[in-house]
This record gives C-alpha cells, sequence and structure tokens, in this order.
C-alpha cells in the first residue's frame, strides 16, 4: 500500500511539475519580446546605406496596456534608422484604434516609419481604417498602399515598394524602375513570397529583401515543427519565422507582437526583428 501510495505521489509530483512548466511557457510566449538580429549582405546596396538598421514590426492587434512601454523601450534600444510596420495594427476584433494610433504616434518619434496594411486593418470599419491612416500622416507615417517610392541618402536611393495583398493595382508597376536598383518590400503575407520575387524581377526590378508578417510564427511551434498553424497556409504552414530565400530575393518573416483576439502562443514568443543591411 505504501509503495502504491509513493508511486501516485511521484506520478502526482512529476503531473504538477509538467502543468507548472507549460503554464510557465504559455506565460512566457504571450508576454516576452524576442528581439532577434538579421543581417543583409549584397554588392548592390548602395554605399550611403551601408550599416543601415532596420527594425521591423508586425501584427501589434491594438495590443496597447504597459506592454507598449515595454515594447517601445526595446525598439529605441536597437536605435534604428528606420522602421519598417509590416500590417495588422489594428485588430478586426478587439477594435479599440486608440491604442494602434497611441502606439502609431510614439513609434513615430523614434525613427522614420514605412507602412503596409494588414487584413485586419482592413477588416475593420472604413472610418476607423480612414482615422489611422489620418494619424500615420500626421506622424510623418509613409503608408504604401499598392505604392512604391525612393529613400534617399547621401544622393544614393534605394527602392521601397508597399503592397496590400497578391491582387494589387498591376498599374503601379507600369511605372516601376527598370534600372536594377536595390529594392526592399513590404507585404503583409509571407506566403507571397515567391509571387513577389517573380514579379518584381518580371517588371525589372527585382526585390531583394521582403518583409512579412501575417503569420504569428504558426502559434504554437514544437521541436522539428516550424509551426502549427498560420492565416493563408493552414496546418504545417512552410513561411512562419525567420530567413528564406528564392531566385535571388530574401523574406524574412516577423512572428508578431501581439495577439489577434483570444489566440494565444506556446512555444512561440513576440517578434522583434532587427535588420542591418551591409554592402559587400
Amino acid at each position: 500500500m505504501k509503495k502504491f501510495d509513493i508511486k501516485n505521489k511521484n506520478r502526482f509530483i512529476v503531473l504538477l511539475i509538467i502543468i507548472l512548466l507549460v503554464a510557465a511557457e504559455f506565460i512566457r510566449s504571450n508576454t516576452y519580446i524576442q528581439t532577434e538580429n538579421f543581417v543583409f549582405e549584397s554588392s548592390r546596396l548602395p554605399e550611403s546605406f551601408d550599416g543601415t538598421k532596420i527594425v521591423q514590426i508586425s501584427d501589434y492587434h491594438n495590443h496597447g496596456g504597459s506592454y507598449d512601454k515595454r515594447l517601445l523601450d526595446e525598439i529605441s534600444a536597437q536605435n534604428p534608422d528606420y522602421i519598417f510596420l509590416t500590417g495588422d495594427i489594428a485588430d478586426s476584433i478587439c477594435t479599440d484604434i486608440e491604442k494602434a494610433e497611441n502606439f502609431l504616434e510614439k513609434i513615430s518619434e523614434i525613427a522614420k516609419c514605412y507602412l503596409v496594411w494588414g487584413n485586419h486593418d482592413y477588416d475593420i470599419e472604413r472610418q476607423s481604417l480612414d482615422d489611422m491612416r489620418k494619424c500615420a500622416s500626421e506622424n510623418n507615417i509613409t503608408v504604401l498602399e499598392n505604392q512604391f517610392q525612393y529613400i534617399t541618402k547621401n544622393n544614393e536611393k534605394i527602392l521601397i515598394t508597399g503592397t496590400v495583398n497578391q491582387n494589387f493595382d498591376y498599374e503601379m508597376m507600369e511605372d516601376y524602375p527598370e534600372n536594377n536598383e536595390f529594392s526592399v518590400w513590404l507585404h503583409h503575407y509571407p506566403e507571397d513570397f515567391e509571387f513577389i520575387s517573380d514579379i518584381s524581377e518580371e517588371k525589372g526590378c527585382k526585390a531583394d529583401l521582403i518583409f512579412t508578417g501575417h503569420a504569428h510564427g504558426g502559434l504554437i511551434r514544437l521541436p522539428f515543427i516550424k509551426g502549427l498553424f498560420a492565416p493563408g497556409q493552414g496546418f504545417f504552414p512552410e513561411y512562419t519565422s525567420g530567413e528564406y530565400s528564392y531566385n535571388g530575393s530574401e523574406m524574412i518573416v516577423s512572428r508578431g507582437v501581439g495577439n489577434s483576439g483570444f489566440t494565444r502562443r506556446f512555444l512561440d514568443p513576440f517578434h522583434l526583428v532587427v535588420c542591418e543591411l551591409k554592402k559587400i
């Protein structure tokens, strides 16, 4: 009887430890901000942009609260030259856009920002999106909705393009430069990676570096599994986090810095991307 009791007690202790570890990881995955550093090297990068540091923010989803200070402090600590926001700043489930607007105001004080919207941004009420556009404009945030422009430094320039989805207006690309300049592309959906690489090459200005989000890291990340599920890619998605290469283009996928609605993460902490450009 004592042996039986000891066995049960040991099993209970093991089970309790497992539950505590799972709970601790669940809390960590939904509060901790992991900063990941990347270096992108290219011989095509203009000399003036060598050493340029970019911070990418994706999938903020109206997070708000005390978390904002930690996030903004971490962004500021990177001392970025530019901040790229790759969509879902707002949330179509928790629709308090004041949090998103407050975040845009504060992040614009850190560095020059470029922004593309995501599916949640377009799914909120039209007036709310217009209000966010106005907020971005008032804070000198460049919003790219199927548009491109140049970032200029010391009379040298790189091309930056922002698109809303794979069905973007091809008329935009009729005026696309065909001079093979170094090109950065902002797009919310990582599943469009190969399409963007191919279409930009077809139009004469290959996308060198593409920044995306949307996948939330696959929500649940397990050993040897990139992620369990991602919107637009389904179960066991291909593009969830980090660097990917295809046909001369490289994509960096952010796991995002927020959660949508009631979705939560496991083994998948919030993700702050820092990318340094290097000329070789």
